[in-house]
């Protein structure tokens, strides 16, 4: 999903703030932190734990699909408070 080029309500030009891949580190990161002892936890209770890990990291798809566009505006509205362009 590409962020919008201005914003709607101010018309302030947001493509010089470019977040490049900060924001999909930190998801990762935050999803990783809750998923991985989500599934060691799952896979070692049972010997039968593939349907738990499978709905574990189908959660896991979701919330990363779910928090990235939000992360990616987060980030956009950091450079653009902290008035970090591009280029400069």
């Amino acid at each position: 999903m590409t962020p919008l080029a201005t914003c709607s309500v101010c018309n302030e030009n947001l493509t010089p703030y470019l977040t490049a891949d900060l924001p999909s580190y930190f998801v990762m990161f935050l999803v990783g932190l809750l998923a991985t002892p989500a599934v060691l936890v799952l896979s070692m209770k049972s010997a039968d734990s593939t349907w738990p890990v499978l709905a574990v990291a189908a959660l896991a798809v979701a919330a990363t699909l779910l928090l990235l566009p939000r992360a990616k505006g987060a980030g956009i509205a950091l450079l653009w408070a902290l008035d970090v362009k591009a280029n400069q």
